[in-house]
């Protein structure tokens, strides 16, 4: 990009961050009041969402996901059926043509914080993203920007909502560059930095610097470097693997109201499979607690991987929306975590921990074609050492060419 910053631009970068920021705390506490209000637990005590969700009776927990199947269906059908066609950040970013609807895009992220809540397995990160953005479009209606500033706002409108949300500045400015402007310009760097790190900024000030994932230091030996190339073929054909298995969901008419009750009866399928593993409720965090601490056994970890992949598909059979960042990560985490624990019965001890955040990493760097950014991201989240970097690396390095290989050869010749 030619295109230069100019006043006008560097203060809606201001502001565009500072809207990001607010909608991240705001959407945050909503989200938090309604896993309290949702599982029962006591709303003037902070607790994680798994501890809220384990402490939950089997019965409240199928409970809560029929009624959030059945919330989530009435109000996608009346966002399908009555208002304006949706449009995704990307779409919006690389067309002109393609506005964002203000109050279908507002009222579908809120749809989608309201059901992360009350347990559906998809992430949140889009809803702030969405929300920001469409902020953002207004501004840019307001002030009619050309089509290079409007695409870096908006662009950035994403980026900031991404990075309040997750506390993650640096993950959320190379997300930007890496996956919507796709531009490493020296303009599209400025820009995601401003708004970025305002969203922070402002986010740090209303809910103060939460790190996601608080680990004690982790174990790093050399054996994890060899674990970490011969488990990234694995990691690359499972991402294909749940990619093919979306790919088979039947496409159901989202704007009849059949998916009211498909919805409904989704969601109950999560909510009893929540009855043997509860932490795959919500976006993933609590199953990934469990993986990146090692509080948790082979057989229940096998468990948990199966399960929240089934949530996850339930989940968009019933025509729910939701951000894959979190779910990937626990879906890689697990299994990360299953292969360390077949690797420690016939090779040198590897820490299972460390196994699953490269692991989550990696699976989330290739489901979402996203390989810098989910690594920086693991960074942030967790606050670990940058020594990882290194597996990661190298997991990276045999797993992008697993999936590559493995999708171009099998893939194509069934089309």
């Amino acid at each position: 990009m030619a295109y230069n910053l100019n006043l006008k631009t560097l203060f809606s970068l201001l502001l565009i961050g500072i809207i990001g920021g607010c909608v991240g705390v705001g959407l945050t506490l909503l989200m938090h009041f309604l896993q309290h209000l949702t599982f029962n637990a006591p709303l003037d005590t902070i607790m994680p969402f798994r501890v809220i969700v384990e402490d939950a009776s089997p019965f409240r927990r199928v409970l809560a996901l029929l009624i959030c199947g059945l919330i989530g269906g009435v109000g996608w059908f009346c966002i399908h059926r009555y208002g304006k066609p949706l449009v995704d950040i990307k779409t919006a970013v690389q067309n002109k043509d393609k506005n964002l609807p203000f109050l279908t895009t507002f009222f579908h992220s809120l749809l989608q914080i309201i059901t992360v809540a009350m347990g559906s397995p998809l992430g949140r990160e889009v809803a702030p993203r969405e929300m920001t953005a469409a902020f953002a479009n207004k501004w840019i209606n307001f002030c009619h920007f050309s089509e290079e500033e409007r695409k870096i706002l908006l662009a950035c409108a994403s980026g900031a909502g991404l990075a309040a949300v997750y506390n993650v500045p640096l993950a959320a400015m190379i997300f930007i560059l890496e996956t919507l402007l796709l531009s490493w310009s020296i303009t599209s760097i400025i820009a995601a930095f401003i708004c970025c790190s305002t969203a922070v900024f402002v986010m740090r000030l209303g809910l103060g610097d939460l790190v996601q994932y608080p680990l004690e230091h982790l174990k790093f030996n050399n054996v994890l470097i060899i674990w970490a190339m011969v488990a990234g073929p694995i990691i690359g054909i499972i991402v294909w693997l749940f990619d093919k298995s979306v790919q088979r969901l039947p496409k159901l008419p989202k704007s009849k109201p059949i998916m009211i009750l498909i919805s409904t009866l989704a969601f109950g399928i999560i909510g009893i499979l929540s009855i043997k593993y509860p932490e795959i409720l919500g976006n993933g965090k609590a199953a990934n607690q469990l993986t990146f601490t090692s509080e948790i056994n082979l057989n229940y970890a096998i468990g948990l991987f199966i399960s929240k992949w089934g949530a996850v598909l339930f989940a968009m059979v019933a025509g729910a929306y939701g951000g894959r960042i979190t779910p990937s990560m626990m879906l890689g985490g697990a299994l990360g975590f299953v292969t360390a624990c077949f690797w420690n019965m016939m090779f040198p001890i590897i820490p299972l921990s460390s196994a699953a955040i490269i692991a989550a990493a990696v699976f989330l760097g290739i489901a979402q074609k996203m390989p810098l950014t989910s690594a920086i991201f693991m960074l942030e989240l967790s606050r670990y050492s940058p020594a990882y970097f290194y597996p990661i690396c190298l997991c990276f390095a045999t797993a992008m060419p697993t999936y590559y290989i493995v999708q171009n050869q099998i893939m194509k010749p069934s089309l």
